[in-house]
């Protein structure tokens, strides 16, 4: 299943910004958005619960 990641009109001024400043990390951006779409509740790396919520 496939989710749907909504952008606010901030979000892709802010996306806009980086794919001309700053391409690497547009990229990294656009993957990690691609990977909450096909998996929002995993991901990759080793993501740590809050420690203000344990």
């Amino acid at each position: 299943m496939i989710y749907k990641v909504v952008n606010t009109p901030e979000a892709d001024e802010d996306l806009l910004r980086l794919a001309k400043n700053e391409p690497k990390v547009f990229l990294k951006a656009m993957k990690f958005i691609e990977e909450l779409r096909e998996h929002p509740k995993t991901g990759t790396g080793h993501p740590e619960p809050l420690k203000k919520y344990i």
